[in-house]
């Protein structure tokens, strides 16, 4: 057994005030941690790691591991340097000899730089290991900090001879202890140590190093002190309980009906189809009809992918803040059922306001008294460690949002830790359709790594363009490095890939028994489209006239109306508001978009799925809060209404916009048809009302149409071309509207508008120059995007450090994972008139106007006043209440104004640096309303923040003309 009375152990690795842990101590303790993570992975996942070991003539599993753990050891070598022991200055004549271990002048401070030159220099030069091999393996250890460090140019001294020799005694200290000859690592093959593995490598390091550094479980302590046997104990028992990479369930069959309590259609029948045959793809992309069963249907791959075939987890992508909230839910009851038999499976929900869904905040707190249970078994967990920054992926199941992905394959720091995170799980991506094409070029990106990284990857779409769908199957059979074929059988259908030349396809039939049968839980196939002709200022009275028509006619029901913009859904919302005054309480109407206060915001996603959602517990019954019989309710918002919530519309009214966003609206009317019999019987027919410009007026540009915001959204190209598409189908059927059959015609739509540019050039030419800007757009994103990219396209990690290392310090890339118009984050807050500022989500004079469920609404009025003096920081629970007063404001002059307001700071009640010390508001800015709820500028206009309206720009006040939306 090794000497710890060695020399090596003078050095400190850890220290708080008071206390030091030796270097090559905290080194064992991460080696630990390591190991005890490899014995859990799955045999497949653990061979993305051990494989270029076991190709070493013989080296069994056994020594492969134990190479990996002493490679991580080794992660902190670096600290045994003067330039990184003398920071602890005033201590370290305490801890060795400083007249032998002296300082130097030019002294490398970051210990990862010392560290790689360390140890490529030893091995290299006493061991034969050649120079590539050693920078790939170095590498990836010494970069745990999250920065590629692989340039020995670039570092400092190491220190004399003394320090030299006492560096090479812990190498050597090291690999006795582990009982590795260092002379194996000159038998790896280069070609071995691939990008996918360097990465996974580098991951796996740094969640090893973050969790052997928690000081709670490895106290620091003298090397003689140091109980090897009890921290190897603490390392298993510390990993057992945060159940990294693993998930524990039933491997039993499970019949459809039971976990989701319906028997399943037809394409959940192609799905089971599939599995049974054993036709298990890597890649699936599921094509069918808005509300049609495509969430169950990849619940039931990935379900069936993670208890049977070895995977490791699973993260669902979701477009939205919104839809991943939805689904998270939905996550939950699927783990939570008992015949799949999941036990203690990390659940988490990963976005920037995460913490304020109620039932993923349930489930910590929950999680928290379970910790102070013995042998306590649950189905699903969160604890507290998973919610850290960079945290959450490695949890056993993850909901959160696209850009969560998107991270782990651009240039972020510690992005390699998001796709150890990510390695051998399962990935369901849904409404793909609606990413943008800078989205989509990483996104590519993304899904090369993924098959590179053993992950099985499902993407849902009911609007995919052909384009779109031979992008993505391509993109993820690069790794295959074969040029893919991809069958074209007709929508709706399912695409699968595995290996090899050809991405099959096949079509979801239904039976003439299907067809005939009306299904209370999907929506119809077949909608009606009126089309109405109007110009950019008659467009909003045209349709609040035709929305209250109909349902005064009606006399009951749900009626939608979908703008564009912010500003034009308040200024319908003003035009209903004044009948609804005047209705008596028999028509009421609710407003939802992205522009109010957080809380507010949840509120009200929380009334429209309590009123117009499914029935909370039997989703075949009609929602008892529904409004029937005499009462209508008019529910106008933004494009948060196109996919963000599950609810269902009598009848639909839209502004134009790209045919598969119309598509996607359209599948929200009628969507639930357990309500038909609740429907009044002048609602005959699913209709979507669609207002835009007529054939001989299709504008050039359609900014004066949107208020010149949604041009940036929405390219004119696609408006013009889906506009006129539109009206050739109205003139084609002899006007006054259509019918849309959604599983025969939805292809035939979607890639007219969509397919190549220069194959609709020849039927299109009064779109050629919109269409030419478009294309031209197209590629400006897509070069931006590589610049951001970590690029999966590199066969080697020599050209994959060479080309994130020449870019990562540009400072011109600014790394974002969606291109928007430059917006600040504001907390609102009002005098109480107590002269006590507090959030105006706390301001009873706004609370008590919000649209909420009166049952469920918060009343704050006991609240303790915040802290505004609070010592160095905010407590953390007044964090969480001033992140509930938070709105994104975009609006280019008012971004300038706060920007200014930020960096003078002329805050009187908190301090810069106490407000910016948290990571939470750091990037927020307050913004003091006055006692009507306004904040002026003399030069700007008017910020209004209206409780059911929400925040609302009084451009009349602007002394300039200023376009753009809020």
């Amino acid at each position: 057994m090794s000497d710890f009375n060695s020399d090596i152990f003078q050095f400190w690795g850890k220290a708080d005030e008071h206390n030091t842990l030796p270097a090559v101590c905290h080194m064992l303790d991460v080696a630990f941690v390591a190991r005890a993570i490899i014995l859990k992975l799955a045999a497949q996942e653990r061979a993305i790691l051990l494989k270029p070991f076991l190709a070493i003539k013989g080296v069994d599993e056994d020594t492969a591991i134990a190479m990996v753990v002493l490679l991580i050891a080794l992660h902190d070598i670096g600290k045994i340097t003067p330039g990184f022991q003398y920071k602890l200055q005033d201590r370290v004549k305490d801890l060795f000899d400083i007249y032998t271990f002296k300082v130097c002048g030019d002294a490398e401070t970051k210990h990862g730089n010392s560290g790689f030159v360390i140890l490529h220099d030893y091995l290299c030069e006493h061991y034969g290991v050649d120079k590539s091999v050693a920078r790939v393996m170095f590498s990836a250890v010494a970069s745990h900090h999250g920065v590629f460090v692989a340039n020995k140019k670039q570092c400092g001294l190491c220190g004399d001879e003394q320090w030299s020799e006492v560096q090479t005694n812990a190498i050597e200290w090291l690999a006795d202890y582990f009982s590795i000859d260092l002379y194996l690592f000159n038998q790896l093959a280069a070609q071995t140590l691939t990008p996918a593995w360097y990465s996974y490598m580098a991951g796996l390091c740094s969640v090893a190093d973050w969790i052997g550094s928690d000081e709670s479980k490895f106290r620091y302590c003298t090397a003689s002190d140091y109980n090897a046997v009890q921290r190897v104990d603490i390392a298993n028992a510390l990993v057992s309980f945060l159940n990294i990479k693993l998930v524990t369930a039933s491997n039993n069959k499970a019949d459809f009906i039971d976990v989701f309590g319906f028997k399943p259609n037809a394409l959940q029948l192609k799905v089971l189809e599939l599995i049974k045959l054993n036709e298990l793809p890597w890649l699936s992309i599921i094509e069918s009809g808005m509300g049609s069963g495509k969430t169950e249907a990849a619940q039931v791959l990935a379900d069936h992918f993670i208890r049977h075939l070895g995977h490791s987890g699973l993260y669902v992508a979701m477009p939205s803040q919104a839809t991943a909230n939805q689904l998270f839910k939905r996550t939950l009851r699927l783990l939570k059922k008992e015949v799949l038999g999941y036990q203690n499976i990390e659940t988490h929900l990963k976005h920037s306001n995460a913490d304020f869904e109620p039932q993923y905040e349930a489930l910590k707190l929950k999680s928290i008294d379970y910790q102070h249970q013995q042998n306590t078994t649950s189905s699903v967990v969160a604890n507290q460690w998973f919610t850290s920054k960079k945290h959450g992926l490695l949890a056993g199941a993850c909901v959160g949002t696209i850009d969560q992905l998107l991270m782990s394959a651009m240039r972020y720091k510690h992005n390699f830790v998001r796709l150890f995170g990510l390695s051998n799980k399962v990935l369901i991506l849904d409404e793909v359709h609606s990413l943008q094409s800078f989205q989509i070029d990483l996104l590519k990106n993304t899904l090369h790594w993924m098959a590179k990284l053993n992950v099985r990857v499902i993407i849902l779409s009911a609007t995919l363009p052909r384009t779109m769908l031979v992008e993505l199957v391509q993109a993820y059979g690069q790794a295959f490095e074969t040029e893919i074929e991809v069958e074209d059988k007709p929508y709706p259908r399912i695409t699968t890939y595995s290996s090899g030349a050809l991405a099959k396809s096949h079509t979801i039939i239904e039976t003439e028994s299907d067809s005939k049968k009306e299904d209370p839980t999907s929506p119809p196939g077949t909608y009606k489209i009126k089309l109405h002709s109007t110009s950019p200022k008659l467009c909003i009275n045209n349709m609040a006239n035709d929305v209250l028509t109909t349902a005064n006619n009606a006399g009951c029901g749900v009626f939608v109306c979908i703008l564009n913009t912010v500003d034009k859904v308040q200024e319908m919302s003003r035009l209903i508001a004044r009948h609804c005054s005047e209705s008596g309480g028999r028509v009421e109407y609710l407003t939802f978009h992205a522009k109010y206060p957080l809380a507010t915001r949840l509120s009200i996603e929380e009334m429209i799925e309590y009123q117009v959602g499914k029935h909370p517990a039997d989703h075949r019954s009609i929602n008892p809060n529904r409004p029937v019989k005499d009462k209508c309710l008019i529910l106008i918002g933004s494009q948060v209404l196109e996919q963000s919530l599950d609810y269902d519309a009598c009848e639909m009214f839209t502004q134009i916009a790209p045919i598969d966003l119309l598509l996607q609206r359209v599948g929200r009317v009628w969507r639930h048809q357990i309500n038909n019999t609740a429907r009044s019987k002048f609602i005959k027919t699913p209709t979507l009302n669609i207002y835009l410009p007529s054939m001989d007026k299709i504008p050039e540009d359609y900014g004066e149409w949107f208020g010149h915001g949604e041009v940036f959204i929405y390219p004119s190209h696609l408006l013009a071309v889906t506009t006129r598409l539109l009206w050739e189908k109205n003139e084609e059927v002899g006007g006054g509207g259509f019918d849309i059959h959604i599983n025969s015609e939805m292809d035939t739509w979607i890639n007219k508008v969509y397919a190549d540019v220069d194959q609709q050039i020849t039927w299109l030419e009064q779109e050629y120059d919109k269409a030419f800007e478009f294309r031209l757009d197209k590629r400006t994103q897509y070069t931006l995007a590589k610049e951001m990219m970590f690029d999966a396209d590199k066969s080697s990690v020599r050209a994959l450090l060479k080309y994130t290392n020449s870019e990562i310090e540009n400072d011109e890339i600014v790394l974002s994972t969606r291109l928007t118009s430059v917006s600040v984050q504001l907390i609102f807050l009002v005098d109480n008139g107590e002269g006590v500022l507090v959030p105006v989500t706390e301001f009873p004079p706004y609370t008590q106007n919000v649209q909420a469920l009166k049952q469920r609404a918060k009343e704050y009025a006991e609240s303790e006043a915040i802290d505004w003096r609070a010592g160095e920081r905010l407590k953390k629970a007044d964090i969480a209440r001033l992140k509930q007063a938070q709105i994104s404001l975009s609006h280019a002059r008012w971004v300038m104004h706060f920007k200014e307001q930020e960096e003078c700071w002329p805050f009187g009640f908190i301090g810069k640096d106490t407000w910016r010390r948290s990571p939470t508001l750091f990037n927020c800015i307050p913004v003091v309303l006055g006692q009507d709820l306004s904040y002026s500028d003399s030069a700007l206009g008017v910020l209004r923040l209206d409780p059911q309206l929400g925040l609302m720009v009084d451009r009349k006040k602007f002394k300039c003309g200023v376009s753009g939306f809020v």
